[in-house]
């Protein structure tokens, strides 16, 4: 069999076209969702409370509203995990899971 168009398996053929088509699917599927997950976190946050905070611990929830990821943000901008985790609950900004 050829490895550039595809492989065998349990008595089926799937090509390679069709494998990467499937993928690139997915991965627009998941920016999908990942950019619904911002914009919710955008809507979500309270941005008073935020630009009221202190550098650099507004950088941090900034990055964390834009990102979603609590831990980048933690160590990114230097601000302890569970003080930027308090900061998040005061500033309405949501975990959402993707």
């Amino acid at each position: 069999m050829d490895r550039e168009h595809g492989r065998r398996g349990a008595g089926t053929f799937i090509s390679l076209s069709t494998c990467c088509f499937r993928m690139a699917e997915q991965i627009d599927e998941y920016l999908r969702r990942l950019e619904e997950a911002r914009e919710l976190r955008r809507r979500s946050a309270d941005w008073g409370h935020i630009e009221s905070r202190p550098e650099p611990l507004r950088t941090a929830l900034k990055l964390l509203v834009e990102t979603g990821d609590l831990w980048y943000s933690s160590k990114l901008s230097g601000v302890p995990l569970d003080e930027l985790n308090e900061e998040r609950k005061k500033a309405r900004i949501p975990l959402v899971v993707v």
